[in-house]
């Protein structure tokens, strides 16, 4: 069975961030084409391996082609927050980032994560510029470490402890 794949090419708007209080934030990945959206679910984690690749792929096409580096653009909040409704169309399980040199885009592929293995995993290919990816990195950077503080997470898992996972 075929998987179902979105493709921008290219993307009007790409932004990742986090929805919710620290300590229960849900981060996404989306992207609009027009009046088109996309929205992937995604792990703070995946979000912030996300920004280090974008940057040191930023760094590989200078040192390696020669591309001058993009300003790393100043962005709006406000833009670039996730928008809601958010209705993720599946959750991220792989991630790739490409170049095509012939447009000077950026893809970034990502791929469902499946339980079972009886069909093929969903997957969005999204085209942006290296701006755009830039934009990404920085807005997206600074949403992952707005989270709990040191202090409240060792709190917290002082409190879980004592309780032995019981309670709340």
């Amino acid at each position: 069975m075929a998987n179902l794949v979105v493709e921008f090419d290219p993307v009007t708007h790409i932004t990742a961030g986090a929805l919710g209080k620290p300590g229960e934030r849900t981060f996404y990945v989306q992207a609009e084409r027009g009046l088109d959206r996309v929205t992937l679910l995604c792990e703070k984690e995946q979000v912030q391996a996300l920004c280090q690749a974008i940057d040191e792929m930023a760094e590989r096409l200078q040192e390696e082609f020669g591309i001058p580096p993009e300003k790393t653009p100043a962005f709006d909040e406000v833009k670039m927050t996730v928008r809601e409704p958010v209705e993720p169309l599946f959750r991220v399980g792989q991630m790739a980032l490409g170049y095509d040199a012939s447009r000077d885009r950026v893809l970034l592929v990502m791929q469902e994560a499946l339980d079972e293995e009886e069909r093929d995993p969903q997957e969005a290919r999204l085209y942006a510029s290296r701006a755009q990816m830039l934009a990404l990195s920085a807005y997206a950077s600074e949403v992952a470490a707005r989270g709990r503080s040191p202090e409240v997470r060792a709190l917290q898992a002082e409190a879980r402890s004592r309780r032995n996972g019981h309670g709340e």
